[in-house]
């Protein structure tokens, strides 16, 4: 008995925090003033390739939700707990979405992006994520753009207002009425050759190119 009041419980603070969310995704985003910078280089890579892997900060999942709801992407979302949420708000507003990891033994997770690569379906991931550390690459995005031969588009915003929660990765949280400025960097390539001993090498080099892209995105606010 107990243990089934505690399972109701739990599926209405599922439910709760998911209805809560979607809300507030949508009094912002229907609020806000939104620039977007080299939105081209999204389309242009799409045209060329069939599909492309976007590359965001962790901290960015929150209105990403918003701000790429057009994009036609497939999420890769944790599979922990927390992870349950994010995915029932990520398919409210029409997402797909991949259970999982692509580090840490995420072994499934990686094949099955890659055939929906192939297959001509995008994907959206966090590099640093699920559990950081914040702003670090880890191997599975460079892994994953190596054997889909697709390249990274990254991308970033950031809000004239918000709310930084005491998370981890201090995640973003922009508040109604204000501005948000998103930026798409040029598709980042990494060779179908990539050696295991050359991965961090190309890790830093992206982990570069997203922090620039956010000063930059940053500059504009």
């Amino acid at each position: 008995m107990k243990e089934a009041k505690s399972s109701l419980k739990r599926r209405f603070q599922r439910w709760l925090i998911t209805k809560t969310l979607m809300l507030l995704i949508r009094i912002t985003g229907n609020t806000t003033r939104i620039k977007s910078n080299n939105q081209q280089i999204l389309k242009t890579a799409l045209q060329e390739y069939g599909s492309v892997i976007v590359a965001t900060w962790h901290q960015n999942i929150y209105f990403s939700v918003w701000l790429l709801r057009n994009q036609e992407l497939t999420a890769l979302i944790s599979g922990s707990d927390d992870g349950e949420v994010i995915y029932d708000v990520f398919a409210h507003f029409g997402y797909q979405a991949v259970r999982g990891s692509t580090t840490r033994g995420g072994i499934p997770a990686l094949k099955q992006l890659i055939k929906l690569l192939k297959d001509k379906t995008s994907v959206a991931i966090t590099p640093d994520g699920p559990l950081g550390p914040p702003e670090k690459i880890q191997s599975g995005v460079v892994l994953l753009a190596k054997y889909s031969g697709v390249p990274i588009i990254p991308w970033h915003y950031e809000a004239k207002h918000l709310w930084k929660l005491k998370s981890w990765d201090r995640h973003k949280i922009p508040k109604p009425f204000t501005t948000i400025v998103e930026s798409f960097g040029e598709p980042f390539h990494v060779p179908k050759e990539l050696l295991p001993e050359e991965v961090p090498v190309i890790c830093g080099k992206l982990e570069a190119i997203l922090q620039e892209l956010a000063l930059k995105t940053g500059e504009e606010i």
